[in-house]
């Protein structure tokens, strides 16, 4: 067979060749244009580690998803770092990404695979021991510390669990510690954390100290979760508008711990009470004496339960519902908690209102609340004992409100209308309303004023009007300084928004020139050349080169104004200004929660 190549065909082969071959050549390119490390395959837990991903020849726009990441690890924080490197006139440039990453589990974990600028990096294998507690500073400076008041309790018993950072570094801010959140458990924190300063080996440490009291629910093993504290360190700060504060994440790590929950023991299975605390005391209180009772009077009741050990909104009610020849009338119960020694302790009070309604003997039994002593293992009672009312008869006393005899019938003295006439409504309001003429009272009140105003003029104004005078300019001074485009951001911003909406291009430079220098920290914008230098912005770069473009160039400056997309421009401001103020929030929000320094500087 012969096979004719024509110039047609040949021209086509060709094209489809070099076609493929760019394709492939751009695929290799790609594939090399991302690369990921880590400074160590193998760490302790509670240590973090460094993640970095270089990208060559970055593109703009580009986005990193570390979605995939949180699986295994808490992404604890994230910073950029570019450089640009000449080796033999071949130029090269880099962005590393490098996030700090703190595994959440033991064992072999794998960093996922990330896709990148149409790139998929390799997965990275690591492997997290179990040394103890750990911290990624120095133990010295910084370490984790918990306390349980006992290994083992009884269902529905207080355990108390403490957590303490011990700290020599100063300038710690936004403490953040594991939240206790463990099943079939009620948890409380004792009050808020404490903040106190102790001497171990003659080293002074810093202590933050958070208390819980935990009461579980059910019998067996109770796991009390790994505790990790998270903060910030900074090493200064700034009063600039938009200046950033330099911080560094700080660490520290302990192990949980296991507590045995025992069961109710036997003795107390077919017990209405289960009350496990250290004690329990009843109070009883009367009103009033006992020993002279009639059918009609009011007795006011009062018996107050403690239990150390209890929160007071689990503890039984205990009052008496019904007794013969007696009304009870009880008010709601008064629920208290308190913390004496960082040891709960409930309060119940019930108050019974007793009225007698017939004479004898009115027996009031005894009120007996079982309760298991945890210091002794032993179940033990606490009574109140019974009470017995001699109720009299109210002889030859009449109710009050029938204390003037009368011989009428009683029927007919009630069936009786009331007579009310106008005369003695009038009579009565009369009688509740004193005239008073107050005429001369006014114009003693405004004489008065008039007096002080002429006083306070002769006798302070007028000897220190100089004075007076050179004050109030001082203030007009000040006002005008502080609203002033130089020292006010909000009001360079907002020329700088009408600059935007004009047409003026002159205007519209010295007035974002003006912002910008609010808006850039490290360094004074003065010029146009000043914002193309700066890389805290670089968005802005392309608008500062078309204002430039228009102003200089041979066509007229209106028609140049026309051209230029100042909405473009005005949206880039408001989306860079709501960031830097949203990151300024940030910051004042973590120093308000920061830890106070343990040494003191002047």
């Amino acid at each position: 067979m012969n096979l004719k190549l024509t110039n047609s065909t040949y021209s086509h082969w060709c094209r489809g060749f070099i076609v493929t071959l760019l394709v492939l050549l751009g695929s290799t390119s790609l594939a090399q244009d991302v690369e990921v490390s880590v400074d160590r395959s193998e760490l302790a837990r509670g240590e973090t580690l460094v993640f970095t991903i270089r990208v060559f020849d970055q593109r703009q726009g580009m986005q990193l998803d570390l979605a995939p990441l949180t699986d295994n690890f808490d992404v604890l924080g994230t910073r950029t770092s570019s450089q640009i490197r000449s080796v033999n006139s071949a130029v090269e440039a880099w962005t590393d990404y490098i996030i700090t990453l703190f595994p959440l589990n033991e064992g072999e974990l794998t960093i996922p695979a990330l896709t990148i600028n149409n790139a998929t990096t390799e997965p990275i294998a690591i492997n997290v021991v179990n040394e103890g507690p750990r911290s990624n500073q120095s133990s010295e400076e910084l370490y984790l510390e918990i306390e349980v008041n006992k290994d083992s309790v009884y269902v529905q018993e207080q355990l108390l669990f403490t957590v303490r950072l011990f700290y020599t570094i100063n300038g710690i801010r936004n403490p953040q510690f594991t939240e206790l959140e463990m099943p079939d458990t009620v948890i409380q924190p004792i009050g808020s954390p404490n903040q106190y300063e102790k001497l171990i080996d003659g080293e002074r440490y810093g202590v933050y100290e958070k208390r819980y009291v935990i009461f579980p629910q059910s019998s067996g093993t109770l796991k009390l979760p790994d505790i990790l504290f998270r903060g910030e360190v900074t090493d200064g700060s700034s009063n600039f508008v938009f200046r950033n504060l330099n911080t560094r994440r700080v660490t520290a790590f302990i192990e949980g711990i296991d507590i045995d929950i025992k069961a109710r023991p036997l003795s107390t299975q077919n017990s209405r009470f289960w009350l496990p605390v250290a004690g329990l005391t009843l109070e009883e209180e009367w009103s009033s004496d006992l020993s002279n009772l009639q059918i009609g009077d009011t007795l006011t009741r009062t018996i107050t339960m403690v239990a150390d050990g209890l929160d007071g909104a689990v503890l039984p009610p205990f009052g008496t519902t019904e007794i013969e020849g007696v009304n009870l009338y009880p008010d709601p119960a008064t629920i208290e908690r308190t913390f004496v020694d960082g040891s709960i302790v409930g309060t119940r009070i019930e108050i019974t209102s007793v009225v007698p309604t017939g004479s004898g003997i009115v027996e009031i039994p005894e009120i007996s609340i079982p309760w298991w002593n945890i210091d002794t293992d032993q179940l033990e009672a606490t009574v109140v004992p019974a009470t017995r009312l001699t109720i009299a008869t109210v002889g030859g006393v009449v109710p009050a409100e029938q204390t003037i005899a009368s011989t009428e019938n009683l029927d007919e003295l009630l069936a009786a209308v009331p007579v009310v006439d106008q005369d003695m409504i009038d009579a009565q309001a009369e009688a509740e309303f004193i005239e008073v003429n107050a005429a001369w009272l006014n114009y003693s009140i405004i004489l008065a004023f008039l007096l002080v105003a002429v006083s306070v003029y002769k006798l302070v104004i007028a000897p220190n009007n100089r004075e007076i005078s050179a004050y109030i300019n001082d203030l007009k001074e000040q006002l005008a300084a502080k609203y002033s485009p130089q020292n006010n951001e909000r009001v360079a911003f907002r020329q700088l928004r009408a600059a935007c909406r004009g047409n003026d291009l002159i205007l519209l430079r010295s007035t974002l020139i003006r912002w910008c220098d609010h808006f850039v920290s490290g360094r004074s914008v003065i010029s146009m050349e000043d914002l193309l230098q700066q890389r805290q912005a670089p968005e802005l770069h392309q608008h500062v080169l078309q204002i430039q473009s228009f102003l200089f160039n041979s066509n007229s400056t209106e028609k140049s104004a026309e051209n230029f997309d100042s909405r473009a421009l005005i949206s880039l401001i408001f989306k860079l200004r709501k960031q830097k103020l949203r990151e300024i929030q940030v910051v004042r929000h973590q120093q308000q929660f920061a830890l106070p320094p343990l040494y003191k500087t002047s």
